[in-house]
């Protein structure tokens, strides 16, 4: 008995045109309807090489192009507000505290500052050791004011605390996602930020250090991307803060101001 053969030939140019308009009408983002008309591309690519389809169709039917999304990020105003919402006497408070410089300071994603330990933290030499995506490991430095905010957490962090993570809850059991989470909530109410979240300090800190002379290279390293593709998002940001500090940059200014 011979296997049934798919049943192809209806399968034309407009109707896979259709099958993309209903896709953008349904209020997917543009990453998702590409991921699956890529998804179906592959599948009429296959049914082209076995022969069950005359025609190769993807080669009309092209992917549409993604959107790129906007980018938020915190103005400096902000991030005063935001860091002023800690009391640093209270020692909980004090770890909060240090949680949002981290991620302002170094980028750090919220599973990372999770999961950071004692072992990795080199305060003195303004570094620390994270496991990022795919359980790679990565250097992450960070600035002179948040080495002295954490080895001010760290000196009344309980000694006996047999964690070794980082950072804990008033029991002295590691803190989770879920301890980040609700923080953000309380903070965007007493910061009166709605739009907070953890990885809005992501964005800040890349967009931050490209602003502050940054390169893209390194930026990668820090964030622990494997291509500048997704680093590449954060610089159209920069670009007004680059055209008004340009002067600072300019060839022919610098040779004017070295000759006078």
């Amino acid at each position: 008995m011979q296997a049934q053969q798919p049943q192809c030939d209806q399968l034309n140019l407009k109707v896979l045109r259709g099958y993309a308009v209903s896709l953008q009408e349904a209020s997917l983002s543009t990453t998702t309807v590409q991921s699956y008309i890529r998804a179906l591309r592959a599948f009429l690519h296959w049914g082209y090489e076995e022969e069950y389809l005359p025609v190769d169709l993807p080669q009309k039917f092209r992917l549409p192009k993604a959107k790129r999304p906007t980018i938020d990020i915190l103005t400096d105003e902000e991030v005063e507000r935001l860091l002023s919402c800690f009391n640093l006497k209270n020692e909980i408070q004090l770890r909060n505290y240090c949680i949002c410089s981290l991620m302002l300071d170094s980028g750090l994603r919220l599973n990372e500052v999770v999961t950071l330990t004692l072992d990795h933290l080199h305060l003195a030499e303004g570094y620390a050791i994270v496991e990022g995506k795919g359980n790679k490991e990565r250097s992450v430095p960070f600035g002179i004011h948040t080495r002295k905010a954490m080895g001010r957490y760290l000196r009344r962090r309980p000694a006996c605390a047999q964690s070794g993570r980082v950072f804990l809850q008033s029991n002295q059991q590691p803190i989770t996602q879920t301890t980040i989470k609700q923080l953000f909530k309380k903070l965007k109410r007493r910061a009166g930020l709605p739009r907070l979240h953890p990885h809005l300090l992501r964005h800040t800190f890349a967009t931050r250090y490209l602003e502050n002379g940054g390169d893209m290279y390194s930026l990668r390293d820090i964030l622990g991307h494997t291509s500048l593709t997704m680093v590449q998002k954060y610089v159209h940001l920069t670009q007004r803060k680059t055209i008004a500090r340009y002067p600072d940059y300019s060839p022919l200014d610098k040779m004017q101001r070295s000759a006078g």
